[in-house]
């Protein structure tokens, strides 16, 4: 069952163990995490959860990987609360193995641990194209979790893939960019516009306080990382935010001019 570091597991590895659990009848749409996490009950539990530990980035009771092997990933109270939705006797193999998981060997598990923070890191930088300072970032987080020596460099590149020199470039956000420019835009009328280029997509996480559960975002494409670089966003570590490199702005303007 892969993990996002310490405290939160994949739902989507239970329900495939789910699907495979001996007596288990019912059909594989009513076993789905979808359903599971659009329950008033499910949903008044996250809230709580939520309310325990605001404050602390580490203990999000839900996060929601975007890509081919990503995932909703929960703490173990929402392991334990789909296992129980799913069957007595399902919840009580659950039990049984996370009770086996924490009497495992320490050295084991943290290996564990780091390979799959390994995994979700890769998986997540090639599906939201982040950037190479964000990575790094990354990167170093998951080396102090580790508690393995400082080897990383300080810092890494930002620029073009086509740049001569090497040399990172400066970046702004779009809001700033129009504003310096002059441009009578808004970001998100702009973004929409960058959208029919393909320079951008907009991407989807849970959220408990949006519209039905999803908060949605913002998130250059690989051909967008031509003109900007994707960052972590500073609203929300579960977001990308769009940076644009200052020296190809101009030319991204006269590509928003040729949409209609």
């Amino acid at each position: 069952m892969r993990q996002y570091f310490e405290s939160n597991y994949c739902l989507n590895d239970l329900q495939k163990a789910a699907l495979l659990a001996a007596g288990e009848n019912r059909s594989s749409r009513s076993l789905e995490v979808h359903e599971f996490m659009r329950r008033p009950e499910t949903k008044a539990l996250v809230e709580l959860l939520e309310e325990e530990t605001t404050g602390d980035s580490r203990s999000i009771p839900v996060i929601t990987i975007q890509g081919r092997n990503g995932g909703t990933y929960v703490c173990k109270e929402l392991v334990y609360a789909y296992a129980m939705w799913i069957s007595p006797a399902f919840s009580l193999k659950v039990i049984r193995t996370f009770d086996a998981l924490h009497n495992s060997s320490p050295e084991e598990t943290t290996s564990d641990k780091i390979k799959s923070g390994v995994i979700l890191l890769e998986s997540a930088a090639k599906t939201l194209n982040l950037s190479n300072s964000s990575k790094l970032g990354a990167y170093q987080k998951l080396s102090k979790v580790a508690g393995l020596p400082e080897l990383m460099p300080i810092y890494a590149i930002d620029a073009p893939a086509d740049a001569p020199d090497g040399l990172s470039r400066p970046t702004l956000s779009l809001s700033a960019l129009l504003k310096q420019y002059g441009i009578r835009l808004t970001a998100n009328q702009a973004y929409h516009q960058m959208a029919k280029l393909g320079i951008v997509e907009q991407r989807e996480r849970y959220s408990r306080t949006a519209i039905n559960n999803i908060k949605k975002f913002w998130s250059l494409t690989a051909k967008g990382c031509m003109f900007g670089k994707n960052i972590t966003s500073p609203a929300n570590p579960r977001e990308t935010q769009p940076h644009f490199f200052e020296s190809r702005f101009p030319e991204l303007l006269k590509l928003l001019d040729t949409v209609h």
